[in-house]
């Protein structure tokens, strides 16, 4: 498979309409594989295409993030039932090795409400890719209701505590939900993912 195939695959995924699929940028770097990249690339649209398929209810306002096999799963359905659903059909994707469900039970977001969600990522973004410390390409942002989540790469803790002060400091966030992934290098000095992720960590504002 080549760059430009898993690049053509990234495009796919993010074109598709419907609820929101998204990987790191589709981006992949030292701490993530061309081949990693396909598998997350592959298993969000998996998801993507069985929420669409799904017709017992309404998952349109799902919200999925894929990173080396840790699915995010934000946004809202109407409800809980659906909740349960959305996690069953994001486990049931190829090479998925972790569910977090942030969906809250509510109905559809408006138009404002979307907007200052998107304005939220937007200075998020500005604030990391500011910050020369940072990698933000290895870092994914999704924000629902003003709850901003991370998912991603960092190579050490105090890259993380950087990224999620960031998110903490842009105004109208109403918590920081990190599921930021601590990168070790080995003594080859080729950077390894550690066992075990740092996720679910909740900053209040």
């Amino acid at each position: 498979m080549t760059m430009l195939q898993n690049m053509l695959l990234v495009v796919v995924a993010l074109a598709i309409s419907g609820c929101a699929v998204s990987t790191i940028s589709g981006a992949t770097s030292k701490e993530r594989s061309v081949g990693r990249s396909i598998d997350d690339t592959s298993a969000g649209m998996a998801i993507g295409s069985r929420f669409r398929r799904y017709h017992d209810g309404d998952l349109s306002g799902v919200r999925v993030a894929v990173e080396d096999g840790f699915v995010l799963l934000s946004g809202n359905v109407p409800e809980p039932r659906l909740r349960l659903q959305a996690e069953r059909i994001a486990w049931s994707a190829p090479k998925v090795i972790k569910v977090a469900n942030e969906i809250e039970v509510t109905g559809k977001r408006g138009f404002l409400g979307n907007m200052k969600d998107r304005w939220i990522t937007t200075r998020v973004r500005t604030r990391i890719l500011a910050d020369k410390s940072a990698r933000s390409v290895n870092v994914n942002i999704e924000t629902r209701n003003k709850i901003v989540y991370l998912l991603g790469l960092v190579r050490t803790e105090g890259e993380l505590e950087r990224i999620t002060g960031h998110a903490r400091l842009v105004p109208g966030v109403q918590k920081v939900v990190s599921y930021l992934t601590i990168v070790r290098r080995a003594d080859n000095n080729a950077e390894q993912p550690q066992n075990e992720l740092l996720g679910g960590l909740e900053d209040g504002s």
